[in-house]
Formats: C-alpha cells, structure tokens, sequence
C-alpha cells in the first residue's frame, strides 16, 4: 500500500473515531465505514464481528444455545416481567438464574431505533408452563407472565458495548496505520 492510499485510510479511522466520540452519526453507518477500513487494509478477521453487528446474530447463529455461547457479553442482559395489567412481577432468584438471562440478537441498526425489545405472551407459553408445573409455592404456580421487555437502559448498555469495542478496533487500526 503506497503511502498516500495508507495515509488516507489513517485520517479516514480518525475521522471515524472522532465521529463515535461525538456521536455525529449512527453505530450502524460507522460500522459499515469500519468495515471498509478493514478492506482496504487486509484486515478480515474483524470483518465477523463487524457483519454481525451490522446484520444481527440471528444470521450465523440459529439456536439459542449457539448465541448463548457466541454472544458477546455486553449483549447479555436481563428481562423485566410483566402481567396482563403492566404490573412488573419479580421472580424469585432461583427462576431468574434460569429464565432472567436475555440475549440480545438483534441488528445494531435495530437496537439504535427502538425504545425497549418485547416479547408478547405468546412466544411465553413455555415459560408460563413451566413455572405452572414448578413453581415454589402456590402463588408462584398461579403467576401468569403476559410480556418481558428488555428496557431502554439495558438498550444503551449494549450499545455503550458496541460503541467501546469499535474504538479498540480503531484503536487497533490507527496503531497498526501510524506503525508501519
């Protein structure tokens, strides 16, 4: 790569690295601009992970034990329960360890765009099930979950998570630029 062409690329990372310091524009257009970084300078490996930011998981990973596994960790979080009235339901500690753990699929461009992620009750009749047959007491056996959400904090959360493993990657591609 002729030194021009490298120095263009350089500012070009910069440019972009400012631009999420700034906020200027969205997650998405910044990862696709990562992207392109990435091929004119050879770098495919980050090419995987840029794909399913931009894309969602959903498109590599098809069962929930393979996201569960391949997930990042800033795409883990936690559902809130609610009943038919909106009411928020706490479960208890031991059926949140085993149906409190969210993970989070979706696209970046998504997430940018959507105040809480939903989950109607029909895609929650397993689970009602499930708490019906093992529930710890009465009260718990008769609990009905309507919808689980995952919030708009929790949204940022993942997002700050995305934001921050695209600097290292700048981070990355500067040092590797201003090295050689």
């Amino acid at each position: 790569m002729n030194s021009g062409k490298k120095g263009q690329i350089l500012q070009m990372a910069k440019n972009v690295s400012v631009e999420l310091l700034e906020e200027t524009r969205s997650l998405h257009d910044i990862l696709e601009t990562c992207k392109d970084v990435c091929k004119m300078i050879g770098i495919s490996d980050e090419n995987i992970w840029l794909d399913l930011e931009i894309n969602g998981y959903l498109v590599r990973y098809k069962t929930r034990d393979e996201l569960s596994k391949n997930l990042p960790p800033y795409r883990k979080t936690t559902w809130q329960f609610y009943d038919l009235y909106g009411n928020s339901i706490n479960l208890s500690p031991e059926l949140m360890g085993i149906f409190g753990k969210s993970i989070v699929y979706h696209s970046v461009k998504e997430l940018e765009s959507q105040d809480q992620i939903i989950v109607e009750s029909k895609f929650l009749d397993g689970f009602n099930r499930f708490i019906a047959e093992h529930g710890m007491d009465q009260v718990s056996k008769s609990l009905r979950i309507n919808e689980a959400r995952i919030p708009k904090d929790e949204i940022k959360h993942i997002l700050e998570g995305i934001k921050k493993k695209i600097q290292e990657l700048l981070d990355m591609i500067i040092s590797l630029l201003e090295i050689e």
